[in-house]
């Protein structure tokens, strides 16, 4: 299952910042993570649409976005649940012997045209935050 964390040029600088005016990053972090698992969520949403034979895959995709901390490092799952009926959307992306891959599902994770509006979608969250506290 792939993992979201922050993907923002010059993060420890942005850091620095909020640092020197006093503002726990922490929040701001976890803003980024989520607003980031949701554009994943939606395109993931999506792409599973079409593969509905039985709906188990579909139901199993995490659309609650659980942020975990371990020290300084904030990361979350995003995806599917492989061991709650997931599995299949490791065959959906790779594809098989006897079935290609599913590449507009692969990009919804993948890609990296979806990587950059992810990493644009953080930057733009972290600059907000620090214009609104004048950073």
């Amino acid at each position: 299952m792939p993992k979201l964390g922050i993907n923002v040029d010059g993060f420890d600088s942005i850091i620095s910042r909020f640092e020197r005016i006093g503002v726990d990053a922490k929040p701001i972090t976890e803003k980024a993570i989520k607003e980031s698992h949701k554009l994943i969520t939606a395109k993931a949403e999506q792409a599973i649409a079409t593969h509905k034979a039985t709906g188990r895959t579909q139901k199993s995709l995490q659309k609650e976005c659980k942020v975990k901390w371990s020290g300084t490092v904030a990361e979350s799952d995003v995806g599917f649940d492989i061991s709650g009926g997931g599995l299949p959307s490791i065959f959906l992306m790779y594809g098989t012997p006897r079935m290609g891959k599913d590449a507009k599902f692969y990009q919804a994770f993948y890609n990296k045209a979806t990587q950059n509006e992810v990493a644009n979608l953080q930057e733009g969250i972290f600059y907000s935050e620090l214009a609104k506290y004048g950073g």
